[in-house]
């Protein structure tokens, strides 16, 4: 049914369109799942996490790629030292060092560790 469905579409394109009669329906490719190639070790924000030095910019892509729905805030320590180790990103901070949050819950709860944070679209507070 499907065959002769497209086979009728093209024909009506030649009538139509002038386009060549040589043309012939082609089934449409059966579709497959692909995995994520990523080590899941491996991702910026597990190399962050574990202390390496990461730019946040491959962590912003990373989180638009997982979450594009969810807003990504710019954070900026706003005392001598800010951050809670025993949260992600793991790490403490000195003033104006700066990293990114995930989501409005996360950037407000780094303000409570002594952080500026603004989401990077709308500049909005969290």
């Amino acid at each position: 049914m499907q065959k002769q469905r497209i086979q009728w579409l093209l024909a009506l394109g030649f009538l139509f369109l002038g386009l060549p009669s040589q043309v012939q329906a082609q089934e449409p490719p059966q579709r497959t799942r692909l995995t994520p190639a990523r080590n899941p070790e491996q991702v910026p924000t597990a190399r962050y996490g574990r202390g390496e030095a990461v730019d946040l910019s491959l962590i912003v892509e990373e989180w638009r790629d997982r979450y594009p729905a969810i807003a990504i805030y710019a954070c900026s320590c706003r005392a001598d030292t800010c951050g809670d180790t025993s949260i992600w990103p793991y790490r403490a901070f000195s003033q104006y060092q700066s990293f990114v949050a995930l989501g409005a819950q996360n950037a407000a709860s780094n303000e409570e560790n002594g952080f500026n944070c603004f989401d990077m679209e709308s500049g909005e507070r969290p």
